[in-house]
């Protein structure tokens, strides 16, 4: 369960192990869970890359929000609550994550995760190259971390109810990658941008649900 932290408050999701660097290492522990795999349960993905910190699992939460396999029956709901769980902790300073066993059975084909790793290398690769240490107060600052984390359990718990218009997922998994690659590569620059679009995202889904009635 890790320690709890009411005496520390909100702390950085991965103390160790981060910098543009951490990006591409991220995608070959996920490549590794995949090929090890037929099938993989949300249990065994928060085990093996949340270990790492609260910032590896929620950024590949969000890429998984955004890819296609993001829009499956269910699964959008599922990274969502993932999502706000993951804010939760980082309220409460504690390491680690626990999954409710229906969230924790859920199972992603490896065959999915791998095509999703293959396909966000490239990427990562680039943010190794041209992402860098800046800004440290929003990528790592108590404060900014406090205020992601609220708006993780904001925006993660709204999946449970958003998760039948199909964009949603992609639409909120977008500034939830930035704050989780921010974070991972220490870059507040990518953070700020997270901040804008998060709230760009929120107004283009209160006009959709309006047009939908």
């Amino acid at each position: 369960m890790g320690k709890t932290g009411t005496d520390r408050g909100v702390q950085p999701p991965v103390p160790k192990g981060t910098g543009p660097t951490a990006v591409p290492q991220l995608v070959k522990r996920l490549q590794e869970l995949a090929d090890a795999e037929e099938r993989v349960t949300l249990d065994q993905l928060t085990k093996e890359i949340g270990a790492q910190g609260h910032a590896p699992l929620l950024m590949v939460v969000a890429v998984l929000m955004v890819l296609p396999i993001g829009m499956i029956p269910g699964l959008g709901g599922a990274l969502g609550a993932i999502a706000a769980l993951i804010g939760l902790n980082m309220l409460l300073g504690r390491d680690g994550l626990w999954l409710p066993s229906f969230l924790a059975r859920r199972e992603i084909a490896a065959q999915r995760i791998s095509a999703t790793a293959r396909r966000i290398r490239p990427a990562a690769d680039w943010t190794s190259r041209h992402l860098h240490s800046r800004w440290e107060s929003l990528s790592g600052g108590t404060l900014s971390l406090t205020i992601i984390a609220m708006i993780l359990l904001l925006t993660g718990g709204s999946l449970l109810v958003l998760g039948a218009i199909p964009v949603a997922a992609p639409l909120i998994g977008l500034p939830i990658g930035l704050f989780a690659l921010g974070i991972l590569a220490r870059d507040g620059v990518v953070v700020a941008v997270g901040y804008g679009l998060i709230v760009i995202t929120f107004v283009g889904i209160w006009l959709m649900r309006q047009a939908t009635g």
